[in-house]
């Protein structure tokens, strides 16, 4: 093989390695955020599975501490495209510290929203949203974890971006839920 050729086998395995990186299967199945909260607060673990639609279009969860207080709140609320339309394009989830009311959405990587860039509660169906829809959702928070998926979504019809229904499972534990992130989290200092 002459040094031409080798030339050209290189450059098509390398671009082969980028196809291949950017399919779908190498995409992993859950998106990892910590929270700016870093205290030792546990809580009562509990699983939960929320439906949304246009006539129920909200939710509101309490989730209590270790000592049984209702501590924080989840909150599930829908978007939409525009003042006066009632239509839904996506729903926002955010979970409030009780005893903080300054924390309106302790699930975000900074406390300034204009920071948060991984958007982990927008759950958009949209082909250019940050996270795909059904990607599971892990955020620690304090010493415990919020971890939350779609499971399923409906939209009006097709090709428009309008949903009538969603449903989201959501789960409170104060253990790691994914040993791949155990291995990265032991890691990075408490």
């Amino acid at each position: 093989m002459n040094r031409f050729q080798k030339s050209m086998m290189a450059s098509l395995i390398i671009g082969a390695g980028a196809l291949i990186a950017q399919t779908p299967s190498t995409q992993t199945s859950f998106v990892y955020v910590e929270s700016f909260r870093k205290g030792s607060t546990r809580i009562t673990e509990q699983t939960l599975e929320v439906d949304l639609d246009p006539k129920n279009p909200t939710c509101e969860i309490k989730v209590k501490d270790q000592n049984g207080r209702d501590r924080y709140q989840f909150r599930c609320a829908p978007e939409h495209p525009g003042p006066g339309d009632d239509r839904i394009i996506a729903w926002q989830v955010h979970l409030a510290d009780r005893e903080h009311k300054i924390y309106g959405d302790v699930l975000m990587p900074s406390p300034d929203p204009t920071q948060d860039r991984t958007q982990i509660g927008w759950l958009d169906p949209g082909k250019f949203a940050k996270i795909p829809l059904i990607t599971e959702r892990v955020v620690k928070v304090d010493r415990f974890y919020c971890v939350f998926q779609v499971t399923d979504s409906h939209f009006v019809a097709a090709g428009q971006p309008y949903l009538d229904h969603l449903t989201l499972d959501v789960r409170f534990t104060n253990t790691m839920p994914h040993t791949e992130v155990r291995v990265k989290d032991e890691k990075a200092p408490s």
